[in-house]
């Protein structure tokens, strides 16, 4: 596993591509904001999860897509007024 700064380095270069694939799935600014961030956040208070099986990126897309079912979830049990 790298070292705290160097994923933190990592993660701000892939947060871009990350934020466009949520964006394209959400079709929402804010919400796809969101969605990235708690990603990012997950990745950062357990960095000793990400056992290296695959690429980080591919590892933290993975857990966007779980963050982008919750929030269209989420959106879904909305009533509009």
């Amino acid at each position: 596993m790298t070292s705290l700064p160097a994923l933190h380095q990592q993660l701000e270069v892939m947060r871009p591509v990350l934020l466009r694939f949520a964006l394209l799935q959400l079709r929402n600014q804010a919400l796809a904001e969101d969605a990235v961030q708690e990603a990012l956040l997950a990745v950062l208070e357990k960095p000793d999860s990400f056992a290296g099986q695959s690429s980080l990126r591919t590892y933290v897309t993975g857990i966007l897509k779980y963050k982008i079912i919750d929030c269209l979830r989420a959106s879904n049990k909305e009533v509009s007024l």
